[in-house]
């Protein structure tokens, strides 16, 4: 939501529709296997002992407000998958030097919209950029473009040092296993914090954020051209992957958490 004047507006009718819900919920759970009450409003409450965030320091909230010092932060947790990856050859055979490469996943869960994956496919099959898709659960309800090579599961972290862009829900670990390998993102949220990532990215600029029910087509066009010929951002986002792997925050993270135990 990127109108801030419809923010409060919006927080009031989370609270009466959502939360209230969501709480009375918990603690008819919780009464039902024998767990304790909630103790507060919020289900997943911070813990007095300590706490983790997994979020680069670009993108964190430190600008507006420091963490308390039982709140570590980690750039990323990264996941690697096994093995190794090449662009296959019924793709690379088709790309000429200077092509641009661009992943596009929704998730596992992003990737069953269905009704999205064929509208992205679609569109994107009139680009003259090529693509690797991650195809999900329903990949053999859909056929992919000529520019495309996809999957229903791809090796991601092995994916990802090969592109010039990801299209992705803005899911944690999606998003900060891109900016690990310093690639720039556009963001289609589905759910839950994948909004305000992609809000956080956008007010960054790290990348741009669409409605998936709302965007136009030429929005989505233009919004990678604007990414290719953008040096600026494309720098910060090659700087940030640089520093991220330089710092490896995530040892930092546990030789604390091995202090204070």
């Amino acid at each position: 939501m990127k109108d801030r004047q419809k923010w409060e507006k919006f927080r009031v009718e989370k609270k009466e529709l959502h939360d209230a819900e969501t709480e009375r919920t918990q603690t008819k759970l919780n009464a039902e296997f024998g767990f304790p009450p909630l103790k507060s409003k919020t289900i997943v409450p911070i813990s007095p002992f300590l706490n983790l965030v997994q979020q680069p320091k670009e993108l964190s909230y430190e600008d507006v407000e420091p963490l308390p010092p039982n709140i570590l932060r980690s750039d990323c947790f990264l996941r690697f998958e096994p093995g190794s990856f090449e662009i296959p050859k019924e793709l690379g055979s088709k790309m000429k030097d200077g092509d641009k490469l661009i992943y596009l996943s929704l998730g596992s869960m992003g990737c069953c919209n269905l009704k999205l994956m064929k509208r992205l496919v679609e569109l994107l099959g009139k680009s003259k950029h090529f693509f690797i898709v991650s195809k999900g659960l329903l990949a053999d309800q859909y056929s992919l473009a000529d520019n495309m090579w996809g999957a229903p599961t791809v090796p991601q972290t092995k994916i990802l040092p090969l592109v010039d862009l990801f299209i992705t829900h803005g899911g944690n670990n999606s998003l900060l296993e891109s900016f690990y390998f310093g690639k720039p993102v556009i963001v289609f949220p589905q759910f839950y914090d994948q909004f305000d990532n992609g809000a956080r990215v956008e007010e960054k600029k790290f990348g741009f954020t669409f409605n998936h029910n709302r965007f136009k087509d030429q929005e989505l066009l233009d919004a990678i051209e604007n990414i290719f010929n953008d040096n600026e951002l494309l720098e910060k986002c090659r700087k940030m992957g640089e520093r991220i792997q330089r710092e490896n925050s995530a040892d930092a993270v546990a030789a604390e958490m091995e202090r204070r135990l």
